[in-house]
């Protein structure tokens, strides 16, 4: 709320002072006549300015969600320029500005026009109303909270057009110089917060996909779903897991606009102490910006002794995978997986036949992420699906076997829970399936559409697992920008369009046996499945990736807008990996366990709040300010569940 508060007040403090200075000089001439059509201008201003906020809005909310991302940025680089010139200009000007629009006003007067005055109303209230639309637009955006953003903008521009009556009236004198100085410190760091939250909105438009690493974990100050984190949030730009390239932005432009503000004002600053003051501000920033690359530098190298285990760096080009081939010793093994600027390739997997034993997803350019497998003597194949020439390649494992927690009973215990887990979803999904394609058969389409949800849900839990048996994942469950051409599209989604888009099961059929064949498969390969203790954390992590990747944007059910259901199965499954995990895990980091554990259970709080009657809503009803709560309450689980792994081999 303050933030908004002070764009509305500074704003139109800033409008009402001219407005009022000129309805002072024509109510002292007489000229009544001319008053009206000042504050008709006025209205008429305001409202030109309401319409483009909303146009602005409107057009936003009907983009797609690339395109959207792209705008915000656009509109928040608009703003932090806006702001930065209202800091700089009210600066330099603030002191002298009354006297200036008095003669100002004087003048038009003495030269008898009128008509001069009652523009230089409309045409303050248009300019200062447009900057504050912009701005507080952009503000909106990256605001958890824009009911009570939008109460601090209308409480500001209230209190504006008071302070301009009393201005008007001769009630009051202010002074500018303090008063925009004061004003400005708390706008500057706004406008850092902005500068933040555009570079994450430019990265999730594809346009920056550098320094996306974590650079900072503040999730113990500001704790997503808290009314601290919205107060630090929405006055200092704080964010729980900043990335890199967000924190040298924020203090890029907090450090100078700060000291620039705060400087003591100089009739006429030498040269030399000028560029001293230059020097020192650059100087501090560069220090700053060397200091949080260097937290978000990953300083391990391939093949470093790491938590008990080996770590290898592999990099996604255009030709796939980099290296092509490796040769390892067996044993607890951490790929670390970075792609090096391509746009073919985004995937990473490790294979032992053509089950998956480990893998990382969405990857796009610019992003890293890692999973930890425990290699056993052997060979195994390496892909990274979409290169040109290293697409796939060969993994040589040597050594002694090393078992997978067969020496630790939490940890076997854990995996042989895990087996039972997966075994019982996977018949809950194959009756669930059942019913489903019943409904589909009978021509029934309410009933499909009530079954579908449902249907896929337990499916949601056991996902890497499905994954992990190469295409029987896309065949169950792809969308449809998933699909190669010339393959053909099945599974769930594709029935999910002809439910909602074509309101039909004409010629759904096939597609409905085929769905309850492949369910069936998989429940015959999960049976007497083993898994080891660093699939179950991977699966956990990428179970939230899913999250991440697909459902925050509403990109998976993009028919019928059931992700919340799907949102709710993928955070039980990463829940039920990881709570059979806990036990191993609080021997060797009780604190990492109790972090994984209350994070899990602000998620869920999170989700619970959204129900409507027992039931989740379509997705489209939840505003951006949800999603990104969602968003931010999930990344702040990931980021200490990736630890897992390492942790369990250590």
């Amino acid at each position: 709320m303050l933030p908004t508060f002070v764009i509305g007040l500074r704003e139109g403090v800033e409008a009402a002072l001219i407005v009022s200075i000129i309805a002072t000089f024509l109510r002292q001439e007489g000229r009544g006549d001319a008053l009206r059509w000042v504050w008709a201008g006025v209205v008429g201003a305001a409202a030109i300015c309401l319409a483009v906020g909303i146009l602005l809005d409107v057009v936003d909310q009907e983009l797609p969600q690339r395109q959207q991302e792209g705008l915000e940025t656009v509109i928040g680089a608009v703003a932090v320029g806006i702001v930065t010139f209202m800091v700089v200009w009210m600066r330099r000007h603030a002191a002298g500005m009354s006297a200036h629009l008095r003669e100002s006003a004087a003048s038009a007067l003495k030269e008898g026009s009128v008509k001069a005055l009652v523009g230089m109303a409309f045409f303050a209230v248009i300019r200062e109303g447009l900057e504050t639309v912009v701005f507080l637009l952009a503000v909106f955006q990256s605001s958890e909270d824009p009911g009570t953003a939008g109460v601090g903008a209308v409480l500001g521009i209230l209190a504006a057009i008071a302070i301009g009556f009393a201005l008007y009236r001769g009630g009051i004198k202010l002074n500018l110089q303090r008063f925009f100085r004061f004003t400005g410190l708390v706008l500057a760091l706004v406008a850092a917060g902005l500068v933040a939250s555009t570079l994450h909105t430019a990265h999730e438009a594809g346009w920056v996909n550098f320094g996306q690493g974590q650079a900072l974990d503040l999730t113990w100050l500001v704790v997503p779903g808290t009314w601290t984190a919205a107060l630090l949030t929405g006055m200092l730009g704080l964010q729980p897991t900043p990335t890199t390239i967000e924190v040298i932005g924020y203090l890029v432009y907090a450090i100078p606009a700060v000291i620039y503000i705060l400087m003591p004002a100089r009739k006429k600053p030498s040269k030399e102490h000028s560029m001293k003051n230059a020097a020192v501000a650059a100087l501090v920033v560069t220090a700053a910006a060397l200091l949080l690359a260097a937290c978000g530098t990953d300083d391990k190298s391939t093949g470093s002794a790491s938590s008990g285990g080996k770590q290898v760096a592999i990099k996604l080009t255009d030709a796939g995978c980099e290296p092509a081939s490796l040769k390892l010793g067996s044993g607890p093994t951490e790929f670390k997986v970075t792609n090096g600027g391509t746009g073919r390739v985004s995937e990473f997997e490790v294979l032992s036949g053509s089950r998956i034993l480990g893998e990382k997803e969405n990857l796009v350019a610019g992003l890293s992420g890692s999973f930890t497998i425990n290699l056993k003597p052997g060979q195994y194949s390496m892909s990274c699906p979409g290169g040109k020439t290293a697409a796939t390649g060969i993994l040589n494992v040597g050594g002694t076997a090393v078992a997978a927690g067969a020496n630790d009973p939490l940890l076997k215990s854990a995996t042989e829970s895990y087996r039972s887990y997966v075994e019982s979803k996977s018949a809950i999904l194959v009756d669930r399936t059942e019913k489903f394609v019943a409904a589909i058969k009978a021509g029934d389409v309410a009933e499909a559409k009530t079954q579908f949800a449902a249907a896929r849900a337990p499916y949601e839990t056991i996902e890497p697992v499905a994954e992990s048996f190469g295409n029987l994942d896309p065949e169950i469950d792809a969308r449809v920008n998933d699909v190669e051409k010339g393959t053909p599209w099945t599974g769930f989604h594709k029935i999910e369009q002809g439910l909602w888009v074509k309101g039909s099961t004409k010629g759904l059929g096939p597609i409905a046996d085929k769905l309850l064949v492949d369910v069936k498969r998989l429940q015959a390969k999960t049976k007497g499945l083993t898994y080891q203790p660093e699939e179950l954390a991977n699966g956990a992590n990428g179970l939230l990736d899913e999250v991440s990747a697909s459902k925050i944007t509403g990109e998976e059910d993009r028919y019928s807008h059931t992700d919340l259901s799907d949102f709710e199965a993928n955070v039980e499954g990463s829940e039920a990996a990881f709570g059979l995990l806990a036990p191993a895990l609080r021997k060797s980091d009780a604190t990492l366990a109790t972090t994984i554990a209350s994070r899990f259970d602000a998620v869920n709080a999170a989700l619970a709040k959204l129900k409507q009657g027992g039931a989740y809503p379509s997705y489209d009803t939840v505003d951006k300010a949800q999603r990104r709560e969602l968003s931010q309450l999930v990344n702040a689980l990931a980021e200490p569940l990736s630890k897992v792994a390492s942790k369990l081999t250590a």
